[in-house]
């Protein structure tokens, strides 16, 4: 069978870091393209949630970030059901950078485990002083596990998949008037974590990026001189972050998602994209 790759036209969603490179929504400028959202749209106008899609990928984003999002952590499954109830999830999640300003940072882990307070303190000094920083550079890969402190920083484009989850316990949010989530946060931090970092393949092929325990299944298609064929088990969220992809023929260029059926597909074109499923 074949993949059937259909376009899929993402909800946009207004946030206070957002950049405004995908517009506004209301007052706000767009910070979030949920690209396998409930309210994702079909062709045929349907939402994936209408199409009975939704449940069957993972939440594939894009962050367009022009100021520090908060310092946070995300449960895991057990904490998750302890928390909010049995058919709660946690919530891994993976980055890939699309696009960084040159000072650009991603704030991943403590600097030491004996910091932990300092993330609680509510002084901006000793926050920064306790967040692990990362320089930003196009094509980074970071996987994200429960339990690791993190924050992107201004300046970044960001592909994000995730377990369909909203379960976020802020910690500190750099002056905004946002909740915090003291005690949850404090359950659900592991101090000594570290997100595990790599990159996008040079070479042509088809290559995961993350690995178990993570739920989902994110993987680097990079197309060059030689068309290959692509074989899926089950629905995935194809998108490109760079030049032109064609699955059986159509073609789509950087900046489009596509919602891919279960079957054999022929891939061609020059550029990089990036297909998320479940395992």
């Amino acid at each position: 069978m074949s993949v059937a790759p259909r376009a899929l036209t993402p909800a946009r969603y207004g946030r206070p870091w957002g950049g405004g490179r995908f517009g506004s929504v209301g007052d706000e400028p767009v910070g979030e393209l949920w690209v396998s959202g409930d309210d994702a749209v079909l062709p045929d106008a349907r939402t994936l949630a209408e199409a009975g899609f939704a449940d069957s990928l993972p939440l594939v984003k894009v962050l367009d970030v022009s100021s520090r999002l908060s310092v946070q952590v995300h449960p895991d499954d057990a904490l998750a059901r302890e928390l909010h109830g049995r058919v709660a999830v946690g919530k891994h999640e993976a980055w890939v950078v699309i696009d960084a300003a040159p000072d650009a940072t991603l704030a991943l882990g403590l600097t030491d485990a004996s910091r932990l307070d300092d993330l609680f303190s509510g002084d901006p000094d000793r926050v920064v002083g306790a967040l692990g920083f990362t320089p930003a550079a196009p094509g980074m890969v970071v996987d994200v596990e429960p339990g690791t402190v993190h924050a992107p920083g201004a300046g970044v484009l960001l592909y994000e998949v995730q377990q369909r989850s909203d379960l976020t316990y802020r910690i500190f949010d750099w002056g905004r008037s946002r909740e915090i989530h003291v005690v949850e946060a404090r359950r659900a931090i592991r101090a000594n974590a570290t997100a595990r970092i790599s990159g996008l393949r040079p070479e042509d092929g088809l290559f995961d990026l993350i690995d178990p325990p993570a739920p989902f299944r994110l993987r680097h298609l990079k197309c060059g001189d030689a068309p290959f064929d692509l074989r899926l088990d089950r629905p995935a969220v194809l998108s490109v972050i760079e030049g032109e992809v064609a699955v059986d023929g159509g073609s789509l260029a950087t900046g489009g998602h596509w919602l891919l059926d279960p079957g054999d597909a022929s891939v061609a074109g020059r550029g990089n994209a990036l297909l998320a499923s479940w395992r």
